[in-house]
């Protein structure tokens, strides 16, 4: 598939099962998850499955898509940040 042909919807309503969720969703969640921009983990998911490097440098800038490459907060870390919140405000 030639690289230029990427555009924004081309693979929506691709399947694949969402190890964050827990269940099966399709690709147009995965790219706009964050107030439009893709999940933190589209790039480990996707890859193999269609040429995701290729379609995040086609529609997104870099700015956009450097936090894919950063360490993913661990699930524990956040819920205990949250409890940790959630008790200040309480406070």
């Amino acid at each position: 598939m030639d690289k230029n042909e990427l555009n924004r919807e081309i693979f929506d309503t691709e399947p694949i099962y969402c190890r964050k969720l827990g269940h099966f969703l399709k690709f147009n969640y995965c790219r706009s998850e964050r107030n439009g921009l893709p999940c933190a983990r589209t790039i480990k998911c996707w890859t193999g499955k269609i040429p995701v490097s290729d379609y995040l440098e086609q529609n997104f800038n870099q700015s956009e898509i450097q936090y894919l490459f950063e360490p993913v907060i661990p699930k524990m870390t956040s819920i205990i940040e949250l409890i940790q919140r959630a008790q200040a405000l309480k406070d």
